[in-house]
Formats: C-alpha cells, sequence, structure tokens
C-alpha cells in the first residue's frame, strides 16, 4: 500500500507538472497554435519588412512615429489598443489617413489566457467595432496581448477566421532607453519577410521613435521596404 500511495503521488506530481509545462508552452509557442491561423513571418525571397508597434496610440509618441514613417515612405502596422483609441481618436485618424494598418490588440490588454470565452470575445469585438466605426474597412488583424494565447483565445480567433500575428524580431525596446541598442538588434536578426516587434505605448517611447529612425535609414540603404502586415501576407499567398 505505501508503494502503492507513493507511486500514485509521484505520478500526480508528474502529471501536474507535465500539465503546467503543456500550458505554459501552449501560450508561449511562436510555432504552434491550437486554433486558427499564427504567423511569425513571411516566407519570400522579397526584401520587405513590416514593422509592427503595439499598445498605442499614445501621443505624442506615435505621432512622432508617424513623422517619421512619413519622412521615409514607410508604411506600418499599429496593433492598438481599443481603450487607447478612444482616448486618442485624432491620432488614430492620422494613422488610417497616411496609409497605415490598424490592428486589434483587444480592448483593455489583459492577458487573455485565464479569462472567460465571454470575456475574449468582448476584448476582441469591442476593438473591432471601434475600428469599422472609424472607417476601417480592410480585414482586421489581432495580435495577442503579450503574445499569450492558450486555448480559448485561439479557438475564437478561427471562429472569426482571424490570424493571430505575433512576431520573429523582438530588439524587447521597452528595456532599454538606448535607441542605438534597439535598432542594431533589429538590423542584425531581420532577414525578408520578417515581423518586427515595437511598442508606441506603455510609457515614454522616444527610445523607440529614434531607433525607427536609424533602422529606417540603414535598411533602406539595403534595398528593404517596409510594409503593412497585410502587404507582407500578400506576397505569401501570391
Amino acid at each position: 500500500m505505501n508503494s502503492f500511495l507513493a507511486i500514485s503521488l509521484v505520478s500526480g506530481v508528474l502529471l501536474g507538472f507535465l500539465s503546467r509545462y503543456t500550458l505554459n508552452w501552449l501560450s508561449t509557442s511562436y510555432k504552434f497554435q491550437l486554433f486558427g491561423k499564427m504567423i511569425t513571418c513571411v516566407d519570400t525571397t522579397e526584401k520587405v519588412l513590416a514593422l509592427t508597434y503595439d499598445d498605442g496610440p499614445n501621443p505624442p509618441y506615435t505621432d512622432n512615429l508617424l513623422d517619421v514613417l512619413k519622412e521615409f515612405d514607410a508604411k506600418a502596422t499599429f496593433f492598438a489598443i481599443g481603450q487607447n483609441i478612444e482616448k486618442n481618436i485624432k491620432t488614430t485618424r492620422r494613422m488610417i489617413d497616411e496609409g497605415h494598418e490598424l490592428g486589434n490588440h483587444s480592448y483593455s490588454h489583459q492577458r487573455l489566457i485565464d479569462t472567460s470565452l465571454a470575456t475574449v470575445r468582448s476584448e476582441i469585438q469591442k476593438t473591432d467595432d471601434i475600428l469599422a466605426d472609424l472607417g476601417v474597412e480592410s480585414r482586421i488583424h489581432f495580435r495577442a496581448p503579450y503574445g499569450l494565447k492558450r486555448v480559448r483565445l485561439p479557438w475564437e480567433l478561427a471562429r472569426r477566421e482571424k490570424t493571430n500575428i505575433l512576431w520573429n524580431v523582438d530588439p524587447k525596446d521597452y528595456e532599454t532607453a538606448d535607441p542605438e541598442k534597439i535598432a542594431e538588434s533589429i538590423v542584425c536578426s531581420v532577414e525578408p519577410g520578417s515581423i518586427i516587434l515595437l511598442h508606441d505605448g506603455g510609457g515614454n517611447r522616444s527610445q523607440t521613435v529614434a531607433a525607427t529612425k536609424i533602422v529606417l535609414k540603414r535598411l533602406q540603404k539595403e534595398g528593404y521596404q517596409f510594409k503593412t502586415v497585410s502587404q507582407l501576407m500578400a506576397l505569401q499567398a501570391a
């Protein structure tokens, strides 16, 4: 009996560990998603990249980024938070008017891995509705807050035929105030079809604005073009 209890106890601990490991892997893996489509980059030989910015709009930094993008005739995709859009309609309209792509980054930037399905649906739908009211007519892509997914979020995205847009280049612009360090990380990591993660929201993003200018200057000299995520995905579909 003691041996049986010991084996049962060890088995239970192992199963608990494996379950926790599996759930963590489902949340963070950039190679697998339980339901629907997920991309981190696009398979292409064309020298095209997608700059993406999360957590905005966040004036004045989003507006400063728009100035830089305009200077270099580059397009980007902004994965915006619904609450921030509502607070910054003028900046959001400018993003749309200047030809950038608006994506859905949830309404309140919750971690949508342990929430109810009703909450997942509300977080997606609210921001979709806000963007639609602002005149966004194209398919609205989604990026999971913190890049985290598990079961309910991928299932709901699949039901809506939405692709979860992640990334394969992350310079962690939120960890340093040095724009050269951010830019160097990007320049050394990109390849044709890369999706680059940056942030225009969540605080002072002056370092990201400065890094964007450095990246555009260097990589355009290397022959790279900067397009929206949808334009990048179209290359793979062609």
